[in-house]
């Protein structure tokens, strides 16, 4: 029985439509933002970097046409279920490759993969939904590809911001420390820093202990005298 606007079944299966779209695009091109820390990290060019996309894609594109015949022997549903776990278990192991020739292996694995959904997701939506109903099940599944398909590539791109900005003021603050002066046994201690407070000195223990730290880097960033 043909599935009508309004119903439960209507709803959780444009639900799953809008977040299958969703999940299948934002791992498709999640790595694209990535690309020049893959080009610094790995010493590739920039079009050895876009490996990383193409590879994907490309396998996607003729994997449409497989998955497509294969979906009639097995199933639309257990095509696209089996297709989401493996893309996303893909996904996840790409984390850890080990080198840039195992990123690459395994992100053409994400592509193939991903190849099951829509290839047969409009097949899938014009079968079970009523005819009446097929435009908006279908709408929510191609609005859930757009916005997957940007929400892969800002998301990550936030994400790589972050990451970078925080490892840029952990080494900066690295750093400062570095250049504190560290004091032997039998020499005299340091009574502390001055931080442009007269009358008033942070005091300082050889081992740079967490106050004298706290003091240094508001000090430093203050500007003040240091």
């Amino acid at each position: 029985m043909a599935l009508a606007k309004g119903s439960a079944d209507y709803r959780r299966l444009t639900l799953a439509m809008l977040f299958a779209g969703f999940s299948t695009f934002s791992l498709l091109y999640s790595a694209q933002p990535l690309l020049p820390l893959f080009a610094h990290d790995f010493h590739l060019s920039a079009e050895a970097a876009s490996l990383a996309v193409g590879l994907a894609t490309g396998p996607l594109a003729v994997g449409i046409l497989v998955a497509g015949a294969l979906s009639d022997r097995w199933g639309r549903r257990p095509m696209m279920v089996a297709a989401m776990f493996l893309a996303g278990g893909f996904s996840l192991v790409t984390a850890a490759a080990p080198g840039w020739p195992a990123l690459l292996v395994l992100r053409f694995l994400t592509g193939v993969a991903l190849a099951g959904v829509p290839a047969v997701a409009m097949a899938y939506v014009s079968e079970e939904v009523d005819h009446d109903s097929v435009g908006s099940a279908m709408g929510l599944y191609i609005g859930g590809s757009a916005i997957g398909g940007m929400a892969g590539r800002l998301g990550v791109s936030l994400l790589t911001d972050m990451s970078w900005a925080g490892a840029a003021r952990w080494r900066w603050s690295a750093w400062r420390v570095s250049r504190w002066p560290r004091h032997s046994a039998g020499s005299r201690p340091n009574r502390g820093i001055s931080c442009g407070q007269p009358g008033r000195r942070v005091r300082s223990r050889a081992d740079s202990s967490i106050c004298s730290a706290i003091a240094r880097c508001r000090c430093c960033f203050s500007r003040r005298s240091c």
